[in-house]
C-alpha cells in the first residue's frame, strides 16, 4: 500500500510537470503571459499532488478513477489555433481570470487536492463560499477563453470531451462527499456546483 500510495503520487504529479515544462517552452519563445500562468496552474496541482494528505475515503469504482485521470488530462491536449472567435485581449483576459480564479481555489483547497473522487476533509471557506468546485469554474473560464481565441474543430471536440468527464467527475466527487454529513450540510449554504445561477 505504500508503494501505491508513492505512486499515486509521483505519477500524476510527473505528467503535470511535463506539462509544466512545455508551458515554459512556450512562455519562452512566444512571451504569453497565460502560458505562465497556465504553468504557474497545473505547477501547483503538481505539489499538491506530492504533498496531498491522506484520504478518510477514497471511491473504489473504477469509473470514478476513469472520470478523474480523464478529467484532468483531456484539457491539456487542446492546441494554439489560426482562428479566433473574438479579439485576443478578451481571450487572454478570461484566461488570466479563470487561471488566478482556479489558483485561488487551489490554493484554498490545499493538501485535501487530489484527481480521484475522495474525502481529505470538506473545505467551505474562500472560493468554496461562491459555488461548491471552484477550481473547475476557474477552468470553464480560462478553457473558454483558449477556445475563443484558438478556435478548432479539435479544441472543440477536446473541450466536449473534457466537459462530459468534468461534469461526470463532479457528480462522483459529492456523491462520495454526501456521505458525511458537515458536506450535507455545506450543499444546503452553497447551492451551485459549477455556475452560479444555472449549475
Amino acid at each position: 500500500m505504500d508503494l501505491l500510495s508513492v505512486l499515486s503520487r509521483v505519477i500524476p504529479a510527473s505528467c503535470f510537470s511535463i506539462v509544466c515544462y512545455g508551458f515554459w517552452v512556450h512562455f519562452t519563445q512566444t512571451g504569453k503571459w497565460t502560458s505562465l500562468l497556465w504553468m504557474a496552474s497545473e505547477g501547483l496541482v503538481a505539489l499538491l499532488l506530492v504533498f496531498r494528505r491522506a484520504s478518510h475515503r477514497i471511491s473504489r469504482n473504477p469509473w470514478d478513477w476513469v472520470i478523474g485521470i480523464a478529467g484532468s488530462m483531456a484539457a491539456l491536449l487542446v492546441r494554439p489555433a489560426e482562428t479566433s472567435l473574438v479579439p485576443i485581449a478578451l481571450g487572454s483576459a478570461l484566461q488570466i481570470g479563470g487561471t488566478l480564479f482556479a489558483i485561488y481555489g487551489k490554493v484554498v483547497l490545499g493538501r485535501s487536492f487530489g484527481i480521484v473522487a475522495a474525502n481529505r476533509g470538506i473545505v467551505v471557506e474562500g472560493a468554496y463560499r461562491i459555488v461548491r468546485h471552484p477550481i473547475y469554474l476557474g477552468y470553464l473560464l480560462t478553457h473558454v477563453g483558449f477556445l475563443l481565441a484558438n478556435w478548432s474543430a479539435r479544441n472543440v471536440a477536446l473541450y466536449i470531451i473534457e466537459y462530459f468527464f468534468q461534469v461526470s467527475r463532479i457528480l462522483a466527487e459529492e456523491r462520495l462527499l454526501k456521505e458525511d454529513e458537515s458536506y450535507r450540510a455545506y450543499t444546503g449554504r452553497v447551492r451551485y456546483r459549477l455556475i452560479p445561477g444555472i449549475f
